[in-house]
């Protein structure tokens, strides 16, 4: 009730007059869409109320929903966003930066984004939200492809694709990205952070930096901020990979800065080449046009265009990672050292990464120990 209404009530001595002028100031602000706050259902309430109209869903999926979407009220909350008239394209977008940032797989990220556009779609019906807060989740609009192989890409496979790029698609971005990924072994998201000033030929590193306040982040962050740990390095780069991203700054990248004014490494003419470009540009160079012609694992028929299309024979970026830390083990690099260049623990590198019997490892602990007796 205004000011002005309770002076002019507070000169009414009749009790049925007053309550009509309070249930037309009441009318009149249900028409102008001025209802009360605590009327309209927060995202948690209306989470919850999905949740009840799910149950006849197997337990399984409703555990799914339990997984997924309280991550994405939780994400909205810390953007000052609690009811559904806050969710714009805008906070999609940002939610779907966080979560390729956090997750390498797009299987994984599929499964976030697909539950929360059902949840979007079952508001919008209700009148709860706008149409593209859900639509730009659709998997194409994101780039996903959850059939590409995640196992840990090849070394034999990984160098006939690098020699048929070499020969055929010098000093592309999909060229420069693959040298890159295959050699240092980065997240995608860490390629997608790199400037033009963080690659240093001279000295043959690039040098990856957490910089959230100008759009671009590493997944453990940096010493100075309260993250889980410090994605912050210099990564030492083979002759074959500086060349290559010489050769694509010189003659491919486009001369374009990002919306911050930053000069990107890997662009596009619209600025900073997006992670959804950069992993395509993966899913193309491992593509069945790329792979040996002894190879006979191959599930594509040879149909797909893979410069539009993906094929079946694709891999994940991750499995470029996985790769290039399997290979730098098997060559010896010792994974103390291992887990300062791939930002991975040592504990995570054992189970997942390192391809050493346990007997090599003994081994190799001794000669470690007998060089330290002679050092």
């Amino acid at each position: 009730m205004t000011e002005s209404i309770a002076d002019v009530l507070a000169d009414v001595n009749d009790p049925e007059t007053i309550e009509k002028v309070l249930e037309l100031s009441q009318s009149d602000r249900t028409a102008d869409g001025q209802t009360d706050s605590s009327e309209v259902p927060t995202l948690q309430e209306l989470y919850n109320r999905y949740l009840a109209r799910r149950r006849d869903r197997s337990p399984a999926t409703r555990a799914q929903y339990r997984r997924t979407l309280p991550k994405f009220i939780e994400f909205a909350k810390n953007e000052g966003v609690t009811t559904p008239a806050g969710i714009s394209t805008a906070l999609i977008d940002a939610y779907v930066d966080q979560l390729q940032g956090q997750y390498d797989t797009d299987s994984t990220i599929l499964t976030y984004t697909k539950n929360v556009r059902s949840w979007l779609r079952w508001l919008n019906r209700r009148n709860q939200c706008e149409d593209a807060v859900y639509q730009i989740l659709d998997e194409d609009e994101l780039g996903l492809n959850p059939r590409a192989r995640d196992e840990a890409l090849p070394e034999e496979q990984a160098n006939t694709i690098l020699g048929k790029l070499r020969r055929q698609r010098r000093g592309s971005l999909k060229h420069a990205l693959l040298e890159l990924l295959w050699n240092a072994g980065l997240r995608l998201g860490g390629a997608h952070s790199l400037d033009i000033r963080d690659f240093d030929p001279a000295n043959s590193e690039v040098r990856l930096r957490h910089r959230p306040q100008s759009g671009t982040r590493l997944k453990n962050g940096s010493e100075d901020e309260n993250t889980a740990g410090d994605g912050e390095r210099n990564v030492a780069l083979c002759d074959q990979a500086v060349e290559a991203i010489e050769w694509y700054l010189d003659h491919e990248r486009p001369n374009v800065t990002d919306e911050f004014g930053r000069e990107p490494l890997f662009a596009t003419t619209h600025g900073r080449a997006t992670r959804s470009t950069l992993r395509r540009r993966v899913y193309e160079a491992t593509s069945c046009r790329w792979r040996s012609d002894s190879s006979e694992d191959c599930s594509c028929d040879g149909s797909c265009n893979p410069d539009s299309d993906i094929c079946d024979y694709s891999y994940y970026p991750h499995a470029i990672r996985r790769g290039a830390i399997v290979r730098h083990l098997s060559g010896g690099l010792q994974p103390a050292i291992a887990s300062e260049r791939f930002d991975v623990s040592i504990k995570t590198i054992r189970k997942h990464y390192d391809p050493r019997t346990k007997r090599r490892r003994k081994e190799d602990r001794s000669n470690a120990v007998r060089s330290a007796w002679n050092g």
